[in-house]
């Protein structure tokens, strides 16, 4: 959960961290975020990601793309 500012539309954007670090993909927002291209609040609106570490973890284990996962790994 993070508070940035979505609106429909937005699944499947990349987060970021303060360092520019990719972290994850939005996939869904609470219901305050519905009204986001009008209002915003970040005391309410709640936007839902998957971790990145959860990605890599599904192609390995669910997906077996094993190859792929250490591509994207590989510094």
């Amino acid at each position: 959960m993070t508070t940035n500012d979505i609106i429909g539309g937005n699944s499947g954007s990349p987060v970021f961290n303060r360092n520019g670090e990719y972290v994850g993909l939005i996939f869904d927002g609470n219901i305050q975020s519905l009204v986001g291209r009008y209002a915003y609040s970040d005391e309410q609106n709640r936007a839902v990601a998957v971790h990145s570490s959860g990605i890599v973890e599904a192609m390995r284990k669910i997906y077996k793309m094993d190859a792929l996962a250490k591509e994207l790994l590989a510094k």
